[in-house]
């Protein structure tokens, strides 16, 4: 519980960057309505390639409060994987919601 506690202090800090792009993404499959299908591929790379730049560049700005984490227990791979996962399915439930 205590590792959750942190992975989620951890996401507040990049939730609203990865929360617009998401919202980027489901305006643009709200707009294509029916012809949705032929642009997923791209918002899917699109999904792909926001996330590990915004987790990269928020390692950049808080590589002193990773320290943070790490005493407590929590390593930067297992902090990049969770919060990449939530993400990643916030993503997809409101794309299939939209779709």
């Amino acid at each position: 519980m205590h590792k959750l506690q942190l992975i989620t202090r951890f996401y507040n800090g990049i939730f609203l960057m990865n929360f617009l792009v998401t919202l980027s993404c489901v305006y643009l499959m709200w707009v294509y309505g029916v012809q949705a299908h032929k642009i997923i591929g791209a918002l899917f790379w699109y999904k792909a390639i926001a996330l590990i730049l915004i987790f990269y560049t928020s390692i950049y700005y808080r590589k002193n409060e990773l320290y943070y984490y790490r005493n407590l227990g929590v390593s930067k791979v297992l902090l990049g994987i969770t919060t990449s996962i939530f993400d990643f399915l916030l993503w997809l439930i409101l794309i299939i919601v939209v779709y």
